[in-house]
């Protein structure tokens, strides 16, 4: 990788951004994530015993948008914490958009498709999950 900041994490199973620290010594930096056709950013900071979720962002590789946006308070970073949120990011993003095109949206198919994606983001390698998203949606 040319010298991008951006470096993988075995240990995060994530996509690293280069940190900075404050003068109040917490490291602030973001992870990301490739799930099927989407990327998850999450601003996270580490302070002196705690990491924190400050935000999520997730983008539609193919479209390279932002499909949705959560900023966070004094929220304790977890894999399942960004899971819970993205996948209620992403229930809301879908019902917004079915209520609009004027299709039936169906919660729980939604939910357990949803679910599926996530969890192959958070657990399967994420070099092997970034080269297939790329070649699938950013191939010309």
């Amino acid at each position: 990788m040319v010298n991008s900041g951006i470096n993988y994490s075995e240990v995060a199973n994530a996509f690293l951004s280069t940190g900075y620290t404050s003068a109040a010594g917490n490291t602030y930096f973001n992870s990301f994530r490739f799930a099927e056709g989407i990327l998850i950013k999450e601003d996270a900071a580490h302070g002196y015993a705690r990491s924190f979720l400050n935000g999520i962002k997730i983008y539609s590789v193919k479209d390279k948008t932002l499909l949705a946006e959560k900023h966070f308070h004094c929220v304790f970073y977890s894999k399942g914490t960004v899971k819970h949120h993205a996948k209620k990011m992403l229930l809301s993003v879908l019902k917004d958009a079915a209520a609009n095109d004027g299709y039936h949206f169906d919660q729980k198919k939604a939910n357990q498709i949803i679910d599926k994606v996530l969890t192959q983001a958070m657990n399967e390698d994420q070099r092997k999950i970034m080269v297939q998203q790329t070649q699938k949606y950013l191939s010309a």
